[in-house]
């Protein structure tokens, strides 16, 4: 019985050198815990009006980007509308070189041609006499 007597010894020392020095870590931890508890209530107070003034900026930055998408979508209009008024000043252009400069050309042609006619006749009426 003495050997089971002294493991019975030994089990009860080792427990209590185990238990001592369990103490020193538990109070370290404790006072880590105290300390990561600080340092996340000062976070939060310094991170909650920098939170709040992000999501006023992303508002802003919404409300912005909502006029922006207005704007272009007014400009698109606008744009058809020069397209447009492009397309007809080009349909009047053909028309006016398929159509009215030949005419305009065979109309100065004989204009021309009348001119000078005239004219000779002209001289050789009144010059003849």
């Amino acid at each position: 019985m003495p050997t089971t007597e002294y493991a019975l010894w030994a089990i009860v020392v080792l427990f209590l050198l185990l238990v001592c020095a369990m103490i020193p870590a538990l109070v370290q931890i404790r006072r880590t815990a105290r300390q990561a508890e600080d340092f996340l209530r000062l976070l939060e107070l310094e991170l909650r009006p920098t939170l709040i003034e992000l999501k006023e900026v992303i508002g802003s930055l919404n409300r912005a980007s909502d006029q922006v998408a207005g704007g272009l979508k007014k400009m698109d209009g606008t744009l058809e509308a020069i397209a447009e008024v492009g397309q007809t000043v080009r349909d009047v252009n053909q028309l006016a070189q398929h159509i009215v400069f030949p005419k305009l050309i065979t109309g100065a042609a004989l204009m021309t041609g009348l001119r000078v006619g005239l004219r000779t006749l002209l001289v050789r009426l009144v010059g003849g006499r």
